[in-house]
């Protein structure tokens, strides 16, 4: 398993990875904050071109692998989550962040939170499924298995 370091925020964990990468075998993991046909944009703007081979958005943001599945939630949360959903795809809500921390304001885990909660939910996930969904999760994989 990779050793994860968390950043708090984008900028943050792009800091980190400039300043402090680890090895050859480090890897950046990002939310993309835009459409999926930014990411060549954000790769620019935030100076990481040289790196796009090591570099992956989370498209909106980690929370829309969350929503993408919906079990996982009501497994975390203990409480039907995945039934107040948008019946959308993941990939296109705007803000999907605000919908988790709508949600789950009143469940007794509390209003979700990024790194209180994002860490564990994370550990939740089915990663065939995030392959077959989200194209940059299943590059990012394909890139990890090589090292």
């Amino acid at each position: 398993m990779p050793r994860i370091i968390m950043g708090n925020g984008k900028s943050q964990a792009i800091n980190k990875f400039k300043k402090n990468k680890l090895s050859d075998l480090s890897y950046l993991l990002i939310d993309l904050d835009d459409e999926e046909k930014q990411k060549e944009t954000q790769l620019t703007e935030l100076d990481l071109k040289d790196q796009e081979d090591i570099v992956f958005f989370m498209i909106q943001e980690m929370e829309a692998w969350f929503i993408s599945q919906p079990k996982i939630l009501d497994q975390y949360y203990k409480e039907k989550i995945s039934t107040k959903l948008p019946k959308t795809n993941p990939k296109k809500i705007k803000d999907p962040v605000a919908i988790l921390e709508n949600l789950t304001r009143k469940t007794k885990k509390g209003k979700y939170h990024k790194v209180r909660h994002g860490t564990s939910l994370l550990e939740l996930l089915n990663a065939g499924d995030l392959k077959s969904s989200f194209e940059e999760f299943n590059r990012m994989v394909s890139e990890i298995s090589k090292g």
